[in-house]
């Protein structure tokens, strides 16, 4: 568990409105040009001020999307970073997920050769590393 721990940031929500407030007058508007922009309510951003609540976090990332920001500068001080919703499996299990957009290539290319040559190309591109490796 201790590794799954280091993935959860405790929130700070000044942090995030200091970002907020810095990215509204980067992009010159007021919140409720934000808000409204992004089609949230202004209680999204009003509540974190006033009573120091984490703010919806759907309304965050499409506040980011107006504020052109990324999604995480907002997100990160609440809590929530890429390292976090990102699933890393252990050891190949079921349901394993492209970590890579090159990977997607490969698994397209594997799933168009025919079941009964798979092996044979398997076997030529374990030659070609280990042809690279020595």
């Amino acid at each position: 568990m201790p590794s799954l721990m280091r993935h959860f940031h405790r929130m700070d929500i000044p942090e995030f409105l200091r970002r907020y407030e810095e990215s509204l007058k980067r992009a010159d508007f007021s919140n409720r040009k934000a808000t409204e922009l992004a089609g949230v309510k202004e209680d999204s951003t009003r509540n974190p001020r006033r009573k120091g609540t984490s703010p919806d976090i759907l309304s965050v990332i499409k506040l980011a999307k107006v504020l052109d920001v990324s999604p995480f500068y907002f997100l990160e001080p609440l809590g929530i970073t890429p390292e976090l919703l990102e699933h890393r499996p252990a050891r190949g299990e079921p349901g394993e997920f492209v970590q890579h957009p090159e990977e997607l290539g490969w698994l397209r290319l594997y799933r168009s050769i025919d079941k009964a040559k798979r092996p044979m190309v398997a076997a030529m591109v374990r030659g070609a590393i280990d042809s690279d490796a020595a």
